[in-house]
């Protein structure tokens, strides 16, 4: 009795080089999936793609002077993976210290920006440019941001700190299309 358990127990064991040929063909199997390219799809990253956004809102003077300045304008930027970079045109309402009702800004903006775990993107900018409260004059913006996307269009929000002691809440909607 016991050498016919002891041949059924061996008959069970399965043989050594079965395990050696299971390993190899899923070695075989991962290493061909880790050379696929993967599409951008895949990945984190979007391809390039070009905004367009509708600005307006309020910019209040200083602390001091206790005055506010509406404001309207668009950006037109080309998005990379991360960073956008685009060219800004807006109009200021009754800017302090002005000597003209109206005054047009100019700027050149560097954007990052930056994904959140519920689909927003944060960002933080940087413009540079000229202004015309008078004279033409050297103008900069640093801004703090949020991207809301619906589709191809998205809705922004911005708070900056610009030349002229202005704050700037601003408010936008844009498109991005490629």
């Amino acid at each position: 009795m016991l050498p016919l358990v002891l041949a059924a127990a061996l008959a069970a064991v399965p043989a050594p080089s079965a395990p050696r040929a299971m390993q190899r063909a899923l070695e075989t199997r991962f290493a061909q999936e880790d050379w696929e390219s993967p599409s951008w799809r895949d990945e984190d990253e979007r391809p390039p793609r070009i905004r367009l956004t509708f600005w307006g809102g309020e910019a209040l003077g200083s602390a001091g002077s206790g005055t506010g300045s509406g404001f309207y304008g668009g950006e037109a930027s080309w998005a990379f993976s991360r960073i956008d970079l685009g060219v800004m045109g807006s109009a200021y309402r009754n800017v302090p210290d002005a000597t003209r009702t109206v005054t047009p800004v100019v700027l050149a903006r560097l954007t990052q920006r930056f994904k959140t775990r519920r689909g927003v993107e944060a960002a933080f900018g940087f413009g540079v440019g000229a202004g015309r409260p008078g004279g033409w004059t050297a103008w900069y913006q640093v801004a703090l941001g949020v991207r809301v996307p619906l589709g191809p269009l998205f809705l922004a929000g911005e708070l900056g700190f610009e030349s002229r002691d202005l704050l700037r809440l601003g408010a936008g909607l844009g498109v991005a299309f490629f």
